[in-house]
């Protein structure tokens, strides 16, 4: 069984993909546990209003954020982009 909270999570992407980008405002984390204890992530990443939409752009957040949360393991990791 593994402990993932929305906090935990919240301060890996502050501490290690947030300060990348100028471009997100804010996110939303909600984690859910499933048959045999595992737990999914997903991620709402709120971007700038002055953001222009950009494919490669979200690859590369999508990317990155993917990577930072190997480290807790989860059985899934969802990330969708929403702008202000």
């Amino acid at each position: 069984m593994d402990n993932i909270t929305p906090e935990i999570v919240r301060t890996l992407l502050d501490t290690l993909v947030t300060p990348k980008s100028d471009l997100i405002v804010d996110y939303d984390i909600n984690t859910r546990k499933y048959y045999g204890g595992k737990t999914g992530i997903e991620i709402d990443v709120i971007m700038e209003r002055e953001y222009n939409y950009n494919r490669e752009i979200e690859y590369d957040l999508e990317r990155r954020i993917k990577n930072v949360m190997r480290y807790l393991s989860p059985a899934f990791t969802l990330v969708k982009f929403y702008i202000k």
